[in-house]
Order: structure tokens, then sequence, then C-alpha cells
């Protein structure tokens, strides 16, 4: 992995969720070209009191994924993840290339975001909010710890949420703020696709999850997939996950080399 392409899969992790806004859709279609219909107020109560009651709740997760990430359809990148929670608090990734060396560390707490490139020697440390300017305000620090760790967004658990149904599947979908949004359940109420689009900017997150096992009682997918598409950017990852554990003492060690120069 190059220095260039570290950066730019580090920027991802970093930004790919907050560059959408959204547009409302004319018609709700899900993604494999199914037609959702409404369910009754009694059907949506029931579904979503049944997704809160299977989040799986954590103070800290630690995992490790082996993970093929594509850029733009043209470089492929065999990588190790390295992925430390401390719920509400911080995440801590490290992307490590061939033989176990390190390509970069990102730090992302509810006020700041930071990310070292040890392969070119430079570094990134802005304010969180600094991500609003690129979109929603709707896709904070919570989003992404969600996201990351195969949860259902908050947003899709609010009031305003409408729940639907195709032949398949149950969804939640709906607008926070300028954010759209949907999110398709398994048959045990857990995320098996979220989406975030914006069809007028040609905007497109997507993470799925399949594979789930129970780790100290609480499912979680062994296999995450996360695509972002934006204009002419298009980075996949696919993250196969084999080590999982909840609820440990965490270190997320992250200090920045004196040497290192800055990206502004």
């Amino acid at each position: 992995m190059s220095g260039n392409t570290w950066n730019r899969v580090g920027l991802f992790l970093m930004f790919g969720i907050a560059i959408l806004s959204c547009t409302p859709k004319k018609e709700l279609v899900s993604p494999t070209g199914e037609i959702a219909r409404s369910v009754s107020r009694a059907e949506r109560t029931r579904i979503i009191s049944q997704v809160i009651q299977h989040q799986s709740y954590f103070e800290t997760f630690r995992g490790r994924a082996k993970s093929r990430i594509r850029l733009n359809n043209k470089e492929t990148h065999d990588v190790t993840i390295h992925i430390r929670v401390e719920r509400d608090k911080a995440i801590w990734v490290s992307v490590t290339a061939l033989m176990g060396i390190e390509a970069g560390r990102l730090l992302i707490t509810p006020d700041s975001v930071k990310m070292i490139n040890r392969l070119q020697g430079v570094y990134y440390a802005k304010p969180f909010d600094q991500i609003y300017g690129f979109a929603s305000r709707e896709l904070n620090f919570s989003s992404l710890q969600d996201l990351l760790t195969g949860r259902v967004i908050k947003q899709a658990l609010t009031p305003d949420t409408e729940v639907s149904a195709t032949e398949t599947a149950s969804i939640l979908n709906g607008e926070g703020g300028d954010l759209s949004y949907w999110v398709q359940l398994s048959d045990n109420y857990r995320p098996v696709l979220t989406l975030l689009e914006n069809e007028q900017a040609h905007q497109r997150l997507q993470a799925t999850y399949a594979n789930y096992r129970p780790f100290d009682g609480r499912p979680f997918p062994m296999e995450i997939g996360l695509s972002i598409r934006a204009g002419q950017f298009d980075i996949q990852a696919q993250m196969t996950y084999n080590s999982v554990a909840y609820d440990e003492a965490l270190e997320m060690p992250f200090s920045i080399p004196t040497q290192y120069k800055e990206i502004q």
C-alpha cells in the first residue's frame, strides 16, 4: 500500500460518511428492486421495539479483520484492520499491510479526528465539527460508531422513522435534518444493509452485514462491506473478522512523531 493510497483510505474512514447529504425519493424501492409497503402503526411499534431490544450494547469493542480495499475499481490492497471502540468516547483504527508493517493509524473522538500516515511521514488533525462542512450534522460520532460495530444507526430509531416491508425484509427509512437513510433488517432485527444516498449529487454509502456470530451473548457480523461512491471517487472495503471481543480493557496509543508534517 502506497502512502497516497493510505491518505485516501484514511480520509474515507474519517469523512466518507459525512460527505453524504440527502434528497427525498419519489418511490420507496429497496436496493434489490423490491417495492416496500407501509406497515400498520402497531406493527411499526413492534418492529422498532424489537430492534432496540436486539441492539448489541457494550462499553468497549475490539476487532481484527482481514480486508480487501479497492480504489476506483483499479487498485486493490489486502490489509489487516484493527478497530477498537470505547463507547461514545473514541474510535481507534490501525491498518497494517504486508509483513505487519503499519501503514497508518486513526483516532476519532466526538471532538476531533486525527490520522497518521507512517508511509509518508505526515499527519492530519482537525476538530470533529469540521466534518460538518461536508454535510449533515445528523451523521455524527455516534453514527460512525454504529456503522462500524454492526448496530442500527440511532437516526433510524426516532419517532419520525417510517417502517415498511418487502416480501423478504423489514425496512426502516426516513430523513433526519438533511440526511436520508434506509436500513434493511434481518429476521432477528439486526442490520443487513444500511444505505445513505443523494441521487442528485451521485453520492452513495452502503454498509452490508453478514455471518452473525455470538460473542459474550452479543451477535456480531463477521463480514462487513463498506462502499462509498461520490462523483468520480469510489472505494470498496470488504472486511472479514477473525477476532472480536467486548468489554475488555483497551489501549488506544496515538502519538504524532515530531518530524511528521501536517496535511492542511
